[in-house]
């Protein structure tokens, strides 16, 4: 066993809950309306596939957007520490 615990450590962080779930919601619509105007006539793990993928690039570009743009992030790391 490593008895180096330099390695280990643990962190406080933060959630802005309604910019959370607002992101959240934005991406989901997005993510419906692009795949109901470009997906026509596929099949259905086309259409989740495609939702999923539609979805979690829409949540990180908004999520970058308010992070780096606006400076009002959703998930904000308050501190780092070791962990006993």
């Amino acid at each position: 066993m490593n008895d180096d615990s330099s390695f280990r450590y643990a962190g406080w962080f933060t959630l802005d809950l309604r910019l959370l779930l607002t992101l959240l919601t934005f991406s989901a619509a997005v993510a419906v309306l692009i795949v109901a105007l470009r997906f026509r006539g596929r099949r259905w793990d086309q259409y989740v596939s495609g939702f999923f993928a539609i979805f979690c690039l829409s949540l990180l570009a908004s999520l970058l957007l308010t992070n780096f743009l606006a400076a009002y992030p959703a998930i904000r790391v308050e501190t780092f520490f070791p962990a006993p």
